[in-house]
C-alpha cells in the first residue's frame, strides 16, 4: 500500500528491521511513523514511550506485557509507556504509529 505523496515526501525513518520502510512526521513532544513492509517481520521484546498503532493492511500478533493479541486493519494497538512488548507481522503490513515521545526513530542521514 502506498501512502499519499505528501506523506512519502516526509523524512525517511531509520528502522531496526530490514525490509521496513517508514516516513516520519515530527512534533516537539510526539512522533508519527507511517510504516509499511511487503514481507513478514519480527520485532523482539523491547519497551519505550507509549504508542498507539493503527494497522491499515495486514495483521500483527503482538505480545504486550506477556499477553498475546492479534490485530487487523482498523484495530488499534495501545502499548503503555515502559511495558515490554514484541510482535510478529504478516506482510504486507502498513500502519500508522503515534509515539508519546519525539525520538522513537531517527531520520535516515541519506534521505
Amino acid at each position: 500500500m502506498r501512502f499519499p505523496d505528501f506523506i512519502e515526501k516526509l523524512p525517511k525513518a531509520q528502522l531496526p528491521v530490514p525490509g521496513v520502510e517508514g516516513f516520519l512526521l515530527q512534533g516537539a513532544k510526539h512522533q508519527v511513523a507511517f510504516l509499511r513492509s511487503d514481507r513478514d517481520m519480527t520485532m523482539p521484546e523491547h519497551s519505550h514511550a507509549a504508542q498507539w498503532e493503527i494497522p491499515l493492511e495486514g495483521t500483527a500478533e503482538v505480545t504486550i506485557g506477556g499477553k498475546i493479541q492479534i490485530f487487523g486493519p482498523g484495530q488499534p494497538i495501545y502499548v503503555p509507556a515502559g511495558v515490554p512488548h514484541s510482535g510478529k507481522v504478516k506482510g504486507p503490513y502498513t500502519a500508522i504509529i503515534i509515539f508519546d515521545a519525539p525520538d522513537r526513530y531517527r531520520t535516515k542521514k541519506d534521505a
